[in-house]
């Protein structure tokens, strides 16, 4: 909503005031009014994957999603909270652990696979109008993590990379594989994310040379040029690839539609120590940096709740657990504010 409407729709109101039935009238075509303009300044249709088809019930449907695809290897992800479960939910699914950035759903793709040097999963959208040569918009997108999933054997990436970023296209590659890489973007992530608890949230603008019709969510860069790290140097995430969540995406010849977007995204952050690690019938549990109660949750390797507690904010809290067999789980804090964190931890039967 425009600052600009806001102030219309504020001189407006005490004029109906004083008849209810043209007051109530007056105020829902008034909010529709907004509710479009909203809609009207972002030439991305879905840009929040609100809107689906079907509830995703496992990986890889991209096709639930209304609006968007999957092109090349067609093997892009869909999350959303409706589905309920940890193979494709929100916050808990195979590939990580984080809430939505906008509403309850999001996209994923891997952004680098070791040892294949032209794997890249994508997301493409055709805007609701072209962009104007020399006419400035402004671009935006946030970018989360992956890792640290449900089933740390599937899914689960083992390494995280920059590079993640928005190209467009008035012709889109027919042969993908082939256009692969130009090593370039109009509005990128350039440092390598390592905190899986926060968005990263990118924004610029962008002069078109050309009246663009396709936008293109992926990774446009070599391999060499990715800057591909180690991310789960604890053994629970084996998959070889980099994984990105992806939300909240913009493009508007509103500058100020992305006023929000400005920089990279930081959150309050909290950290959390387990105790011992491998542990056996016990396990403590410390929060640092959380300002208030924490929900924090103990999961198998296939994303099954074994134990859960309150932490206050203070102080240590304790599972005292049945036998488990032994193995590696997954130990998650959650806040008042969303931001999350996950510790692997192991479990050994004395």
């Amino acid at each position: 909503m425009s600052r600009s409407l806001q102030r219309d729709l504020t001189r407006k109101l005490p004029f109906v005031a004083s008849n209810p039935l043209v007051n109530m009238r007056s105020l829902a075509f008034a909010a529709i009014q907004l509710a479009a303009a909203a809609t009207a300044q972002n030439l991305v249709p879905n840009g929040s994957f609100e809107d689906y088809y079907n509830c995703p019930t496992n990986w890889g449907q991209w096709q639930q999603v209304q609006h968007w695809i999957s092109p090349y290897n067609q093997s892009a992800d869909y999350f959303n909270a409706c589905t309920g479960d940890t193979i494709a939910g929100v916050p808990f699914s195979q590939f990580g652990y984080q809430h939505a950035a906008e509403g309850q759903a999001y996209m994923g793709m891997a952004t680098y696979l070791a040892g294949v040097a032209q794997y890249r999963e994508m997301i493409q959208v055709e805007l609701t109008q072209p962009l104007q040569v020399g006419v400035p918009v402004c671009l935006g997108f946030k970018m989360a993590v992956g890792g640290f999933g449900s089933w740390g054997f599937i899914n689960s990436a083992k390494y995280t990379c920059k590079g993640v970023g928005m190209k467009f296209f008035e012709q889109l590659p027919t042969n993908w594989a082939a256009y692969l890489y130009p090593n370039s973007a109009a509005l990128y992530l350039d440092e390598v994310p390592t905190d899986t608890a926060i968005w990263y949230v990118m924004s610029g603008t962008y002069i078109p040379d050309s009246a663009y019709t396709y936008l293109v969510v992926a990774n446009f860069f070599a391999d060499s040029l990715s800057g591909v790290t180690w991310l789960d140097t604890t053994g629970w995430g084996v998959t070889p690839v980099a994984y990105a969540f992806i939300d909240d995406v913009r493009v508007s010849m509103d500058l100020s539609y992305c006023d929000s977007e400005v920089g990279i995204g930081e959150q309050q952050s909290l950290i959390l120590n387990a105790f011992p690690n491998p542990f056996d019938d016990r396990i403590d549990v410390l929060l640092s940096d959380v300002s208030t109660a924490a929900v924090v949750e103990l999961r198998n390797a296939i994303g099954q709740l074994v134990a859960s507690t309150v932490h206050s904010g203070s102080g240590l809290v304790s599972f005292h657990l049945a036998p488990l067999p032994s193995g590696l789980y997954l130990l998650c804090a959650r806040d008042t504010h969303g931001v999350v964190q996950t510790v692997p931890v192991a479990h050994l039967t004395p």
